[in-house]
């Protein structure tokens, strides 16, 4: 079937696009900043003039003069960057988890109200059944408690009710959750992805920060990678990776963060560890992974062993999070130009 194609711009759409491109480029321009896709979609933006916060955002900078690629960084990762759906999605399981409290706590409230209503009327009941003067009000106490009888089968109905309404809260609760997962984890591997790596290398950063401890980056590069593809295909590839990724998570303390940084590297986020630290973390992986023989689990034949190439980096003074990737990229390359199956820092 064929596809539908989209309507072709008109002359006038054109131009107001490229009108807009324009003013975008001039303000980069006239602000010295640099001209790269995140700076150029916060400008477009702007004087698209379809996102009012981030207008607001721009407006604050301008006013107060502290238009800077930081600053014009920081308003693309509260508007455009693609990890505000994620964080939109921690957002709206936080709310649900409330919500759910909230019913049954309510649930809890309906329930004991009418079982201690009950047991006053009963207890008047039995009392008045004592006092042959009080017939009148004995029947009429006792057409209440046939009401109350009648309100707690109503509210067995609306506990029944309430119930499944929680139970669908907490199970859409749980599809979201599931759904934040599944975004931010590669396939392969089953570690995170490249997405969670640039959302908790900057979470990290502005921890160790505030806290004033020491945070390190491992970057490890699997040698060789490339031909074991070649040679092998890409399955058995993928074997190599899980390998590698399992290795990893065995060898790291709770609190450590393992990610599949792309294609054959993988970085490690290590929290309150110094550069040492993080070299001692990086030549017990490396030798973990190298102990490993590679099977093809059909026929149990010896492809060989796996070996990484690994760079080590601790966050500085005044360092950005691109730059201790940076440093810890630097490194590693470093460690394959030493001839590979190495640590540097």
């Amino acid at each position: 079937m064929a596809q539908r194609s989209e309507p072709a711009a008109t002359a006038d759409e054109r131009l107001h696009v490229a009108s807009i491109a324009a003013k975008a480029l001039a303000r980069i321009t006239s602000a010295d900043l640099l001209l790269d896709p995140k700076t150029f979609e916060v400008w477009f933006t702007y004087f698209c003039g379809t996102n009012q916060e981030l207008a607001k955002d721009i407006d604050a900078l301008e006013a107060s003069g502290q238009v800077s690629p930081n600053s014009v960084k920081s308003v693309y990762d509260r508007h455009c960057s693609p990890l505000r759906a994620l964080q939109q999605l921690v957002s709206a399981g936080e709310r649900l988890r409330d919500e759910a409290h909230t019913v049954g706590t309510l649930l809890g409230t309906a329930s004991e109200a009418v079982d201690v209503y009950d047991v006053g009327l009963r207890h008047a009941v039995e009392q008045l059944d004592l006092m042959e003067e009080n017939k009148a009000l004995n029947a009429v106490l006792t057409a209440l408690l046939k009401s109350t009888k009648d309100i707690k089968r109503t509210n067995a109905r609306m506990q029944a009710h309430l119930r499944k309404s929680e139970n669908q809260v907490l199970q859409l609760q749980r599809n979201i959750e599931l759904l934040q997962l599944e975004s931010v984890t590669d396939p392969v591997t089953a570690v995170g992805n490249r997405k969670l790596f640039d959302f908790m290398l900057v979470r990290m950063v502005a921890e160790a920060r505030t806290a004033g401890t020491a945070l390190a980056l491992i970057i490890a590069d699997v040698d060789h990678f490339k031909e074991f593809n070649d040679q092998y295909g890409h399955q058995i590839g993928d074997e190599v990776l899980r390998l590698v990724a399992t290795s990893l998570k065995q060898n790291v303390r709770e609190g450590d963060l393992v990610l599949r940084f792309g294609g054959d590297e993988f970085a490690v986020l290590l929290p309150r560890t110094t550069l040492s630290e993080a070299l001692a973390v990086s030549e017990t992986i490396r030798a973990a992974v190298s102990r490993k023989v590679l099977l093809r689990r059909s026929t149990q034949e010896h492809l060989g062993r796996v070996s990484l190439s690994i760079g080590a980096a601790e966050l500085a003074d005044a360092v950005t999070p691109e730059g201790l990737v940076r440093a810890a990229d630097a490194c590693l390359l470093s460690a394959k130009g030493a001839g590979r199956n190495r640590s540097v820092g």
